[in-house]
């Protein structure tokens, strides 16, 4: 009976990742997918939305005890993403982050396969390099992602992160793991009402767009009195 069972789950996921490839990624021909065109948040004012729950399993960046949450949305193909975390989240981390102000809590919003796949992998790295290895692919963004065998170069960063080359593939085919980022994506779009990356949700409210540091000072100053 539980290997009877097991088909039946097995199959259903399989259906269901299935039909969110189809819905999200049919679709896609090389250019993201609702990524907003705004380079900042200055564009238009930032929308209410409900706080959100953070899991225990989610992966969180700084101290417990912060402050303020900050959770971002981005996909990992997105370059307006790579951008905000070559220049806003430098100053994010250093001013607010390392001095335990602010926790950042990082969810995926895959905007293609690639970056679903991408995302997979990532989250088998071990706990303590995931924030740096989420760095890694955004810094080096035009490299792997444009690339003639994005996959190639995806398993070669996996190695550099400490998971063999059997492992990282296993993470990139994993049907769970995947289906578990689509959800992710899901409830982003229908709870949070995320339809462009990055975004970030701050005390409550949304903020689409590669958040400046200039940006992040002026929303956060008066969260931190």
């Amino acid at each position: 009976m539980r290997n009877i069972w097991t088909v039946v789950v097995v199959v259903a996921v399989a259906v269901i990742v299935s039909a969110a490839y189809n819905s999200f990624f049919a679709r896609q021909t090389g250019s993201q997918l609702a990524v907003s065109p705004l380079d900042s948040v200055a564009a238009h004012a930032a929308d209410a939305v409900s706080n959100p729950e953070i899991g225990l399993e989610e992966r969180v960046l700084g101290e417990e005890s912060a402050r303020v949450t900050i959770v971002e949305y981005s996909s990992l193909t997105c370059p307006h993403c790579a951008r905000f975390h070559a220049e806003g989240y430098r100053h994010l981390k250093s001013a607010y982050i390392d001095t335990g102000k602010v926790k950042l809590v990082f969810r995926d919003f895959p905007l293609d396969g690639l970056a679903l796949r991408a995302a997979a992998l990532a989250e088998c790295v071990p706990a303590g390099r995931y924030f740096p290895f989420l760095q890694l692919l955004f810094e080096g963004q035009r490299s792997w992602a444009g690339s003639d065998n994005p996959l190639a170069e995806l398993l070669r960063l996996g190695q550099l992160a400490g998971l063999s080359q059997e492992r990282a593939n296993e993470c990139l085919r994993d049907e769970a793991g995947l289906e578990k980022i689509i959800q992710e994506r899901l409830t982003g779009q229908e709870q949070y009402q995320i339809d462009s990356t990055p975004s970030f949700i701050i005390d409550g409210r949304r903020h689409p767009g590669a958040l400046t540091a200039d940006e992040l000072d002026e929303i956060l100053a008066p969260l931190l009195g």
